[in-house]
């Protein structure tokens, strides 16, 4: 049994565009299809001479470079992550020191992850306020 490679190819969903292929198993991730580009025939005698084939900066020939992969769930959400681990050794230092400033970094650094709309930037903030909360009444 052969597979192709992983790539976008046509959505077997019936979508009329790409689906995301990784090489076992179709992604999420639609794209919508291409639409052709209409151009002008490759010597028109009412285009001025500098705009003919292969004077313009644009090669008619030239494809759309190919849409880039899916990013992983990890770069997704680089910065909630941080904040979580950083909740987890905020957590420690505040059990074995009882020092609160440390709690601010967590939900600082997942205020960014909320602005970068990373899918776990919300449960992260509200993990890291909780940590301020708990720490400013215990």
């Amino acid at each position: 049994m052969t597979t192709s490679p992983a790539g976008w190819y046509p959505d077997p969903a019936g979508s009329g565009g790409t689906r995301w292929w990784d090489g076992t198993s179709w992604g999420e991730h639609v794209q919508p299809a291409v639409q052709p580009v209409a151009s002008a025939p490759p010597w028109d005698a009412t285009r001025p001479a500098d705009q003919q084939w292969g004077a313009g900066s644009a090669q008619p020939w030239a494809g759309t470079p190919e849409p880039a992969a899916p990013q992983t769930f990890l770069k997704r959400n680089t910065s909630s992550l941080a904040a979580l681990a950083l909740v987890v050794v905020c957590v420690l230092i505040a059990v074995t020191t009882d020092y609160i400033v440390f709690a601010f970094i967590p939900a600082i650094v997942a205020i960014t992850a909320v602005q970068k709309k990373e899918p776990l930037a919300w449960p992260a903030l509200g993990i890291g306020v909780a940590l301020v909360i708990w720490r400013f009444i215990a």
